[in-house]
């Protein structure tokens, strides 16, 4: 929860900056019984999108977002099927800004990795490659995001990968 509210900050800054609108997506809940206010029961309706999506200088933006607390390496198996198949999408429509947010918690780093890069690593798993990204391999694939105007300032690397001026 903690890189998630850290996104979350971020991104309510961006609009408060009037820079980007990017918002949480919920995951599709179908309540099956209550006690006044609060869920006492319910299930998931079908599988989720993306964690996040929005818009930024005239683009459409969809993310997932994962954080790894002690590994040096992101296990595919974290991103589900689904959230693959609708980067993909996402992307696909040409001006779709799809990626991954990898938060290393032990690390405090954070890197984006472009659905570009993102799909040849998910194609490579389903092989007999790797099933997992090295941070030795984001370092070369990805981008380190840094802390700026907000505390995890991904749009900075969104400007440099889409944006070059």
């Amino acid at each position: 929860m903690g890189f998630e509210n850290l996104i979350e900050f971020s991104n309510e800054r961006y609009e408060h900056l009037n820079v980007a609108v990017i918002n949480k997506r919920p995951t599709p809940v179908k309540v099956t019984k209550t006690s006044g206010h609060r869920v006492k029961d319910g299930y998931f309706e079908k599988p989720s999108t993306v964690d996040y999506d929005g818009a930024y200088r005239g683009c459409a933006v969809a993310f997932e977002a994962k954080s790894i607390k002690t590994l040096a390496r992101f296990p595919l198996g974290m991103l589900e099927q689904h959230q693959y198949d609708y980067l993909e999408r996402h992307h696909r429509i040409g001006k779709g800004i799809s990626f991954l947010l990898i938060e290393f918690t032990a690390f405090r780093e954070t890197y984006l990795l472009s659905f570009q890069s993102l799909s040849f690593f998910w194609r490579e798993s389903k092989g007999t490659g790797k099933k997992s990204i090295s941070k030795d391999d984001l370092n070369i694939y990805g981008e380190l995001v840094p802390v700026g105007r907000v505390p995890v300032d991904y749009l900075k690397v969104v400007d440099k990968l889409w944006f070059v001026d």
